[in-house]
């Protein structure tokens, strides 16, 4: 009755916060909406995730264990980032259908029907032919829900309410797994359980806002100060080294009979505090992701002398979630900076998904020795760091000018010119009569101005929209 109720308010919440005074919204309006794109992306993660692994479970009754492998970690993960890529792709070049959270509820009513018959059916093939179409969907909705996330939820406080998303997700994978001895994640029934999971992350998209781009095509100087290439190129070497150095554990004797869905719950520590870490400091946040890489080739050296197996992996999983924050984090601030640029919000995760796909294809079908292994691993951290202090000198180059940084600024909160004055006059801390003074305007349209400034940066004071554009 509770969770009826809740979602009774969620689908009335527009015609609700349309009867408030507009000094009551402001508030309400921001804590709503983390609420609602936070919810979008803990749901529909728990629901692809989850089934994720009653289809790699259940794909066992069919198939060996290689095959397996080679359905779940590589064809899924290309058609993930292949997912990934027809979203972008056609968020440039069909906006007018790829920018509506109609198209998004539409590819989730898809998508379960597509998981329902993989759950359902007791032949192998249908198993597999259905679950790589969930899968491909599974890739627009990551494009999907991290391209809201970037429109909508500020910097600063990104990387910590992601995180809070992809724990929830994974702590209730967790949860669904303890149910019946696991006997539960792989049975028809926990289909019913995906179907409601389902039906919240629609009616949660519902209350949605359309993707706004305003401009159907991005020009050239949109990309200036990004590093692009160097941002990919990272995230590709980190997957690499990591891909690398996980296999050479997760492959230890040691390793099976491990309660995989337990060490993936501790996950969540390492979601939330990369989040945390990333948004207060992004340089510290990036050191600490590259440092990590180095841990799985730690672990495999610790396992079987004297260390438990459990905590080698279950730490492991904490450390993971600094990378998995890094990349998608870093591409939806960098796409935050201008609507034209929201459709890059996912290629940090469809980069990292495809790398990971190739690299476990050439390990499942390749006999590389663990010694090579490390050999490799190290070999690809060499490149990696140059790329890494590559871009840090390249932040560092051409340090954007305060007007260029304000220009940015009223571009992304669609500014008037006189609004842009005005924030630079609360900059500089003058009060309105000053303000006035200095702009020959009256200290009423100082405020009005003002006034609509709070508004379009969802701000709650003078000091907080300061803060805003300080950090931006």
């Amino acid at each position: 009755p509770n969770f009826s109720l809740l979602f009774l308010y969620i689908l009335n919440a527009r015609a609700v916060l349309r009867g408030l005074p507009e000094s009551m919204m402001e508030k309400p309006m921001k804590k709503r909406t983390y609420i609602l794109y936070t919810g979008i992306i803990a749901f529909c993660f728990l629901y692809t995730g989850s089934a994720y692994m009653s289809q790699s479970y259940r794909l066992f009754d069919y198939y060996d264990e290689i095959t397996v492998d080679l359905i779940t970690s590589v064809a899924f993960y290309l058609l993930h980032g292949l997912g990934i890529g027809v979203f972008i792709l056609g968020l440039y070049r069909k906006p007018e259908i790829f920018s509506s959270r109609k198209t998004y509820m539409f590819t989730l009513i898809l998508g379960t029907l597509f998981m329902a018959v993989s759950q359902l059916s007791d032949n192998g093939f249908l198993i597999q032919f259905f679950s790589y179409g969930f899968h491909f969907l599974v890739g627009i909705y990551f494009g999907y829900y991290l391209t809201f996330w970037a429109q909508h939820i500020p910097q600063g406080n990104s990387g910590f309410y992601f995180g809070i998303a992809y724990a929830f997700a994974s702590l209730g994978t967790y949860f669904l797994s303890r149910i019946h001895g696991g006997v539960f994640l792989v049975s028809k029934e926990i289909t019913a359980v995906y179907l409601i999971l389902a039906a919240i992350t629609i009616a949660l998209v519902y209350v949605a806002e359309d993707i706004d781009l305003r401009e159907k095509k991005a020009d050239r100087s949109s990309f200036q100060n990004l590093n692009l290439p160097y941002h990919l190129l990272l995230v590709a070497l980190m997957t690499i080294v990591f891909s690398i150095g996980s296999e050479l554990y997760y492959s230890l004797p040691v390793a099976n009979g491990v309660n995989w869905n337990l060490i993936r719950a501790y996950y969540a520590i390492g979601l939330i505090l990369a989040g945390f870490v990333i948004d207060r400091n992004l340089l510290i946040g990036e050191i600490c992701s590259v440092a990590s890489l180095v841990y799985p080739l730690i672990s495999a050296a610790l396992i079987g002398n004297g260390v438990s197996s459990v905590a080698a992996l279950s730490f492991s999983y904490v450390i993971r979630g600094f990378i998995t924050i890094y990349y998608v984090i870093v591409f939806t601030n960098l796409s935050a900076k201008s609507k034209k640029l929201l459709p890059l919000a996912a290629m940090g995760l469809m980069t990292s998904r495809i790398t990971e796909a190739v690299i476990s294809l050439i390990l499942l079908t390749t006999a590389i020795p663990s010694t090579i292994q490390l050999i490799l691993a190290a070999v690809f951290t060499i490149p990696l760091l140059i790329v890494f202090v590559l871009l840090q000198n390249k932040r560092n180059e051409l340090p954007l000018s305060e007007e260029k940084r304000l220009s940015l600024y009223a571009e992304k909160y669609e500014l008037t010119s006189r609004e842009a004055e005005i924030l630079k006059c609360l900059k500089e801390g003058l009060s309105d009569t000053e303000i006035a003074e200095k702009l020959f305007i009256s200290r009423n349209t100082v405020r009005f101005h003002i006034s609509n400034l709070l508004k379009k940066t969802k701000s709650s004071s003078r000091t907080e929209i300061v803060r805003s554009f300080d950090q931006f």
